[in-house]
């Protein structure tokens, strides 16, 4: 029963202890788990982004396409312009050669010229006002987008920068957290081995344990027929006695204080069977105690002098407290518990006490 309650509790512990441990773990996993989810969601948020910066690249290299096509058709008008200029230039020529001959189409011609200078210097400044007014709005505007654009790309570095900071805790949290796994591993694993020891030695204990109840059993139906054949004699006894005491009786029928006399040593000699054999059973069970065996064990090894082989003469040869196998696993376990060691004492190993004072528990 003792040997069950402490099981129990030593399980009860490592179920706790291993639970614990669990939960901890889990917790870890979890947490990680989250960040991983996170980073995920916002390498998706920086993929957008960049994606949304890839439209507004293609934007603006669609915008200054159309602005160099608006340039190419504007000084494509401007070479019209001067090939009318060159050919209005050349009219004029031969209006003038031709002036001598008709001074009204010169005068008309000269007019017309005058007007179509106007018109041209009209269109001209127009024309130049325009294209210098789309030219500033265009540069203005691609100046902005590529201020934009440099903003973008500084946000986008630092966030990357940040990202990358991130990442390099969230290794080294996953190293330490392996580490700690590999830490928590090897001492469960000692805790087993030390389980797996003491279960063992936990065998070995209700081995002699069970080596022992066999043997009190045995004993103790020793006893019951010894005490058995102790009473079947003194029945026996009493019986001759009363036969003789007939036969006395019958030849003297005067003297009864001789007969009591004899009586009372048969009393004497029948009644005290039970008594002896409950101290003899009891001297038989009570000794097989790990407890007593213990202290009896510690008991001798207190007196400093006696050797593992004369201890085992006394413990199970002589007093017959437990079997061989037990006494050695109960030299064990006090061993192993620091309330024994060995000694040389004239070229003889023998066991001392290191705490003999202390109370076995």
């Amino acid at each position: 029963m003792v040997f069950q309650i402490i099981g129990g509790k030593r399980k009860k512990e490592l179920e706790r202890k291993f639970t614990t441990f669990s939960e901890q773990l889990a917790q870890a996993f979890a947490q990680i788990k989250t960040d991983i989810g996170e980073i995920n969601n916002k390498v998706d948020s920086n993929q957008k982004e960049m994606e949304k910066l890839g439209q507004w690249i293609d934007y603006l290299n669609r915008s200054n396409q159309r602005l160099s096509e608006h340039n190419l058709k504007l000084l494509q008008k401007y070479e019209k312009i001067s090939e009318n200029h060159q050919k209005l230039h050349s009219s004029h020529s031969e209006l003038s050669s031709n002036h001598s001959r008709t001074a009204q189409m010169a005068e008309n011609l000269e007019n017309r010229h005058q007007e179509l200078s106007k018109a041209l210097s009209t269109h001209k400044d127009a024309l130049k006002s325009e294209i210098h007014n789309s030219f500033r709005e265009h540069k203005e505007a691609s100046e902005q987008e590529l201020k934009r654009l440099k903003t973008w790309v500084d946000y986008l570095s630092g966030h990357i920068e940040r990202q990358k900071a991130k990442e390099d805790a969230l290794k080294q949290d996953i190293t330490g957290i392996q580490r700690n796994w590999l830490e928590s591993y090897s001492k469960l694993r000692e805790i087993v081995n030390s389980l797996k020891t003491e279960n063992d030695e936990l065998k070995s204990d209700l081995v002699s344990v069970r080596d022992n109840l066999y043997n009190s059993q045995k004993e103790l139906e020793n006893a019951k027929n010894l005490a058995r054949s102790h009473i079947l004699e003194a029945k026996s006894e009493l019986s001759q006695q009363i036969h003789a005491l007939k036969a006395a009786s019958h030849q003297v029928q005067v003297q009864p204080q001789p007969i009591l006399q004899q009586i009372q040593p048969v009393a004497q000699q029948v009644s005290p069977a039970p008594n002896s054999f409950q101290r003899h059973i009891m001297s038989r069970v009570l000794p097989n105690r790990k407890g007593y065996v213990l202290k009896f064990i510690l008991d001798l090894v207190g007196e400093n002098k006696y050797s593992t082989k004369e201890l085992e003469e006394i413990v199970v040869s002589e007093k017959q407290l437990c079997g061989r196998t037990s006494f050695y696993a109960y030299l064990k376990e006090l061993k192993l518990k620091g309330r024994i060691n060995y000694a040389e004492l004239d070229e003889r190993q023998i066991l001392v006490s290191t705490d003999p004072q202390q109370r076995l528990q």
